[in-house]
């Protein structure tokens, strides 16, 4: 049986996208997973394998959203859910080594099996239990897949079973006599429940006894239960094997949700926004947010985060520039890891967030200088860049932080505006944090209806209010506003 909770039966096409390589680093997601995973080691290999794997899809990120709102709307039910599958991956399994007698796999299989098959009863009574309230499809499914294939007489039927394959009052096969007169057509009864008694303690007729000390007699007899046994002992093991693959797949995919619950519950609890974004398809070009913010900010620190306003319908550029510490680094992070987030099936950090599938998401921000000095910091970045260039598609986005901040701004101009010329030409969707004035002054220039230029806002006493807002590119740090703040209670003369 099929789990479908991150995508349903027979979803192909456009399923999962691998994001850039940089992306979780560069966005510093890896906060995030952890107030996911909340100490739990398996949510958190989950989510760091599931988050950056981007759906392109549409249709299969909303199936994971409503699943995901189920979940936030009863958490008690998705962590009874998460306890029965994490328990029944516990179920210890032992091996045997090949060529080992039958009887010894199949006694090492019915165990585990009977274990496990406790666990589906305890899955199917969750399910009957928490059905009722369930919404979303793919939950909704899965509950009544459950409760019907998982019968409480099927159940017992299978452990009635699994009690008799311990053959407790012996073993009950039919043979013939084949060429040579060697045993075949070897055939294993239905194990006998109780021994029938006999008057006077009279043995059951067909039956015998094997002389003392006559070797070659029983290993020819072991031999002879062994063929009889080997094709249940392959059955038992491989439906074990099933049972076993079901609920691991099961806790992984719950892990998965459960790591959104927990983050969800950490947001809200902290007064921070969340919706559930609206993803559509990428020729639409669409981007609009309120009171967006970055999700690593809100994690870590209890304090308030500045959320930001963007409408860049249309928009293939979106050009961010302002002095240093006034919050575009964080607008980009937190834009890329909407996009990400959302991608994923997931809620984001804002009041609303709506914005079309991107075809992968790369992103290119400053690295520390390469300690083996094997290269210079100006041949690293247009190396990373000529990486990205050879992974990008017409529809995907590429988030830049400060590029070619280690050359002069002529020739940093010169390298950079062609590659974003090209870029945009090819239907790729940019966002640029820059230093660059003059750059970024001349596509400001330009009237471009597909380009848009924020600034950090700062009030008319030099305060920045890490807002981002819509206004033409600055020049210079504010440096004498720094001057300012520091030497205002200064009174000895300069």
């Amino acid at each position: 049986m099929k789990v479908n909770l991150l995508a349903p039966e027979g979803a192909s096409g456009g399923f999962t996208i691998p994001n850039g390589g940089a992306v979780v680093e560069d966005l510093d997601l890896d906060p995030v997973f952890r107030a996911m995973a909340r100490d739990d080691q398996f949510i958190l290999e989950v989510v760091r394998t599931v988050v950056p794997r981007s759906l392109s899809d549409p249709d299969l990120i909303r199936y994971r959203q409503e699943i995901l709102a189920d979940c936030c709307t009863h958490p008690d039910a998705l962590r009874r859910l998460y306890d029965i599958a994490t328990a029944a991956t516990s179920v210890r399994r032992w091996t045997i080594a090949r060529g080992r007698e039958p009887q010894a796999k199949l006694r090492l299989s019915l165990e585990p099996l009977s274990a496990l098959v406790d666990q589906l009863r305890e899955l199917r009574t969750a399910c009957l239990r928490f059905a009722p309230v369930l919404r979303s499809a793919g939950l909704s499914e899965l509950a009544r897949r459950l409760v019907e294939q998982l019968a409480d007489e099927y159940l017992d039927q299978i452990q009635h079973y699994v009690d008799l394959l311990h053959f407790e009052h012996g073993l009950q096969l039919s043979a013939g006599l084949g060429p040579g007169n060697k045993a075949a057509d070897i055939l294993l009864h239905e194990p006998l429940e109780q021994p029938r008694r006999r008057r006077f303690g009279l043995r059951a007729p067909h039956t015998f006894r094997i002389p003392n000390d006559d070797e070659a007699a029983t290993n020819y007899l072991k031999a002879l239960f062994g063929r009889s046994v080997q094709p249940v002992a392959e059955t038992v093991s491989h439906v074990t094997d099933l049972v076993q693959s079901f609920f691991r797949a099961l806790r992984t995919e719950l892990a998965f949700y459960l790591g959104c619950v927990n983050l969800h519950e950490q947001l809200r609890g902290a007064g921070h926004p969340t919706c559930f974004p609206t993803p559509l398809p990428p020729e639409r070009n669409v981007l609009r947010c309120k009171d967006l913010r970055d999700p690593t900010l809100c994690a870590r620190t209890g304090t308030a985060v500045t959320g930001n306003m963007i409408d860049a319908d249309g928009i293939r550029l979106l050009v961010m520039t302002g002095a240093n510490s006034g919050g575009k680094s964080t607008c980009l992070r937190s834009l890329g890891a909407a996009h990400v987030m959302m991608q994923a099936g997931m809620f984001v950090v804002a009041e609303s967030f709506e914005a079309d599938v991107r075809d992968g998401i790369f992103t290119h921000f400053r690295v520390p200088d390469d300690a083996t000095m094997t290269s210079g910091r100006l041949r690293e970045e247009l190396g990373r860049m000529a990486e990205i260039a050879d992974r990008l598609r017409p529809t995907s986005l590429l988030l830049f932080n400060e590029p070619l901040a280690s050359t002069n701004e002529r020739e940093a101009g010169e390298i950079i505006g062609p590659v974003l010329r090209a870029l945009t030409d090819t239907g790729v969707k940019l966002v640029l944090v820059t230093h660059l004035y003059d750059l970024a002054h001349d596509l400001y220039q330009r009237h471009d209806p597909a380009h848009l230029f924020l600034r950090a806002e700062r009030l008319r006493d030099g305060m920045r209010t890490y807002r981002m807002v819509e206004g033409e590119p600055e020049a210079g740090s504010h440096g004498l506003d720094i001057f300012r703040r520091i030497f205002a209670d200064d009174r000895s003369p300069v």
